[in-house]
């Protein structure tokens, strides 16, 4: 069972970004793609407009734990790193949370290999283990 935290403003679809989402839906998904909503987790959003706070994911990192898997809208390299290094995977999609889930549910299997994350020289964010494309 995988722990998933979902940014969304209307809880239908991922459509929050990382840093500015005002609560996380936190959902457990099985292996069949099934899932069900445990709770609504309030945030206290840190990035307003375009500015950055540097601690902005290790707060929230922190306040999420207990999950495996965040879904936002958007979320920048430096977050998604400090994610990766918690243990905790970030996709950044723009999708509706029941197919999110679903399929995310039915390739657990994937996300148990360890993933290094690193910024390519194209300034993209990339899972890579390898040089960069």
């Amino acid at each position: 069972m995988l722990k998933v935290a979902v940014a969304s403003t209307d809880g239908i679809h991922i459509n929050e970004h990382f840093g500015r989402a005002s609560e996380f839906m936190i959902y457990e998904v099985d292996e069949e793609g099934k899932y069900s909503l445990i709770e609504n987790r309030k945030n206290n959003p840190h990035c307003p407009g375009d500015r950055h706070v540097t601690h902005v994911a290790d707060t929230i990192a922190d306040q999420l734990s207990d999950v495996q898997v965040i879904l936002v809208s958007q979320i920048g390299p430096g977050a998604a790193r400090t994610l990766s290094q918690k243990n905790i995977r970030s996709f950044a999609l723009s999708e509706s949370i029941d197919k999110a889930l679903t399929v995310i549910g039915k390739k657990q299997k994937l996300l148990e290999k360890p993933t290094q994350f690193t910024v390519c020289t194209n300034n993209k964010l990339c899972g890579c283990d390898q040089d960069c494309h």
